[in-house]
Formats: structure tokens, C-alpha cells, sequence
């Protein structure tokens, strides 16, 4: 219904998107004044294939209020981190220039990791990049061994990527899956 709003009752999205900023701008204000190096937002404007309302509708909608989130969070000397499930890389250059640090969850399903790196690693921080769709569910230990060995020198040669699963990890993965993710993060300590 609210992507429906946006076009059909803009004023409406507006006045209600406006409210939750407010809210959580008051929130900024006393969790700002906690000693940590971050704040972690989080929201999913993306999907499998791509934007949820495409580049148009988040830039009229999201981008303002997203932009005020951050800006207070810069100017009180902490990271930005946010999660936002799906394909939303196209909105890189922007959440960048309003001062992202640490994108998350950085799914290989919509993402190649390592183009990806390639091309905002200098600028970005990736948290996740190992499947919680195919990889550990479905992989060997093994295969799993090595895509981690290899996301850990390929991906975080250089600093910006803390190694984790792309999302929750669901109730399907063997646990010998989970137990050969964690021994290879940790072997490379």
C-alpha cells in the first residue's frame, strides 16, 4: 500500500515518512550520546532483480530523510552503517556521498562481491558476502572453506570487509557447514 501511496498519495507518504524522521532524529539524540564508533540503520529497499520503487521514488521519498539520519550521525563522529536487503548497489554513489561507511548485507545472489570491491572498496566498508541462500546451506564444507579463504583475500585485501554471513542464518544450514565457516574466519586470524 505504501508503494502504492507514493504515487497515488504523495502529501500522505510525506507526512507520514516525516513523522517516523522525526521520531527517529529525537532517538538519534540519545543514542549519539552513547560511546561507540557507529550506528547501524536499517531498511530493505531492494529486491532479488532490483530497487523495491526504483531510483525515482527513492530519491523523492527515502534519499531526504536518509540523508538527515546520516548527516547527524557524521557530524556527532561516528561510522554509518546500514542494512538494506537486494540488488541496491545502483544506489551506491549516493548513500556514499551522504556518508555511508559500511554497507551490509552484501549478497552474492544480487551482487558480485569482488566487482563490486573493485569498484567501491576504496570508498565502502562490505559486511557479509558468504550465501545464506546456496553457499552454506547447500555447499560442502569444503566448497565452503574455500569461497570464505578466498572472499578473505580477494575482498578484504586491503581492509573494508568484515567477513559474515550475507543475512540471519537460517535453520537449514548443516552444522557442519556452519562449524567449516567459522574454523576458516578463525584460522585466519
Amino acid at each position: 500500500n505504501l508503494m502504492m501511496d507514493m504515487l497515488e498519495a504523495p502529501a500522505f507518504v510525506d507526512e507520514l515518512l516525516d513523522a517516523i524522521l522525526e521520531y527517529d532524529l529525537a532517538m538519534l539524540d540519545d543514542v549519539l550520546k552513547a560511546d561507540f564508533d557507529g550506528v547501524s540503520f536499517g531498511d530493505d529497499w531492494g529486491q532479488q532483480n532490483g530497487l523495491l520503487f526504483g531510483p525515482r521514488l527513492w530519491r523523492r521519498f527515502i534519499k531526504p530523510r536518509v540523508a538527515q539520519l546520516y548527516d547527524k550521525t557524521k557530524k556527532a563522529g561516528k561510522a554509518v552503517f546500514i542494512h538494506s536487503c537486494g540488488k541496491v548497489q545502483s544506489l551506491f554513489p549516493e548513500l556514499i556521498e551522504l556518508g555511508l561507511d559500511v554497507f551490509n548485507p552484501f549478497q552474492p545472489e544480487v551482487m558480485d562481491p569482488y566487482e563490486i570491491k573493485k569498484q567501491f572498496g576504496s570508498q565502502l566498508c562490505f559486511y557479509g558476502g558468504v550465501s545464506v541462500q546456496k553457499l552454506l546451506p547447500y555447499g560442502t564444507p569444503d566448497e565452503i572453506r574455500l569461497e570464505v579463504k578466498r572472499l578473505m583475500k580477494e575482498v578484504g585485501q586491503g581492509g573494508g570487509f568484515i567477513v559474515a554471513p550475507s543475512h540471519d542464518m537460517p535453520g537449514d544450514i548443516p552444522l557442519e557447514n556452519l562449524l567449516a565457516f567459522i574454523d576458516t574466519v578463525l584460522a585466519q586470524e
